[in-house]
C-alpha cells in the first residue's frame, strides 16, 4: 500500500518550530464521498441514455486510474478513460452535478481543529468553488481559519507555489514554521515541500493511491486519517 504510516521517516513531527498549520479542504477536512457517490449514479443514468453502459464499479477503477496518474482534473480525465471518444464529454458534464451542499466535514474534524488552534495558528489552501467561507462558516469552522485562501478568490491555483507564499505573507509565517496537510501528492506535498514547509499527507481519497514520483512528492508524514493528526502534531499531549 503506498505511502503507509511505516514509511514516515520521523515518529513525531519537529513541532517546536512549527506555528501555523495549513490544510487542504476536499478529501482531507472535507469528505466527498456523498457527492461523488450522488455523481457517479447521475452518470450512469446519462450514460445508459445515451446508450452507454458502465457500473459505479467501472467509475470508481476510472476514478483511481485518473489519481494514479496525477490528472489535474479527475472528472473530466475519468470521463475520457471511461468512454473515450465514443460520447461528448462535454456534452455529458452539462447533464451531472456535482452537489457541494452534501459535502461534510469528515468526524473528528472539529475537535481536531479546537485542540489543534490551542498551540497554532491554521489556515486554508484549497483549490474551491466561490463561496469557500460561506461553506466552512455553515459547517461552524471558519472561526479556527484567520487565513483561508481559496483558488477562485485569489485567483491562483495549486500547485502554483505563489498561492502557498501569499499564504505566508498573510499569516507572516516563514517557510520552516509551516506545515501543509493535504491528500494529493501533486498539488499539496510537492509544492509545499518545494517551498520549504513540512508536509503531512493525508491518505483520503481517490489520492490515496498515489506514488511519489520524485523526492519533492514524498511527504514527510503520512497518516491514515484526519484523526493521527493531533498526536503527530502535539505529541501526548
Amino acid at each position: 500500500m503506498p505511502g503507509t504510516c511505516q514509511e514516515r521517516g520521523d515518529s513525531d513531527l519537529p513541532s517546536d518550530h512549527i506555528r501555523w498549520v495549513f490544510f487542504d479542504l476536499g478529501n482531507t477536512l472535507i469528505d466527498e464521498s456523498k457527492p461523488i457517490a450522488d455523481w457517479i449514479t447521475q452518470l450512469i443514468r446519462v450514460l445508459q441514455e445515451n446508450g452507454f453502459h458502465a457500473t459505479a464499479d467501472d467509475i470508481n477503477r476510472a476514478f483511481l486510474e485518473t489519481a494514479r496518474e496525477f490528472a489535474p482534473k479527475l472528472i473530466p480525465r475519468t470521463l475520457e478513460i471511461l468512454i473515450g471518444d465514443q460520447l461528448d464529454i462535454s456534452v455529458l458534464l452539462g447533464q451531472v452535478r456535482y452537489k457541494k451542499a452534501l459535502e461534510q466535514p469528515y468526524p473528528g474534524t472539529e475537535t481536531l481543529l479546537c485542540t489543534l488552534s490551542e498551540r497554532f495558528r491554521l489556515g486554508i489552501i484549497a483549490n474551491q468553488p466561490a463561496g469557500t467561507k460561506q461553506r466552512l462558516s455553515a459547517y461552524g469552522l471558519l472561526k479556527y481559519f484567520p487565513v483561508c485562501l481559496s483558488s477562485t478568490e485569489e485567483r491562483l491555483e495549486k500547485p502554483d507555489p505563489a498561492i502557498f507564499e501569499r499564504a505566508l505573507s498573510k499569516a507572516g509565517c516563514l517557510p520552516g514554521e509551516a506545515v501543509m496537510v493535504g491528500d494529493r501528492l501533486d498539488n499539496d506535498i510537492a509544492p509545499a515541500h518545494r517551498l520549504g514547509w513540512e508536509t503531512i499527507r493525508v491518505l483520503q481519497g481517490f489520492a490515496r493511491v498515489q506514488e511519489p514520483r520524485s523526492d519533492m512528492e514524498k511527504a514527510h508524514h503520512v497518516v491514515r486519517s484526519i484523526g493521527e493528526i493531533t498526536g503527530l502534531l502535539c505529541g501526548g499531549e
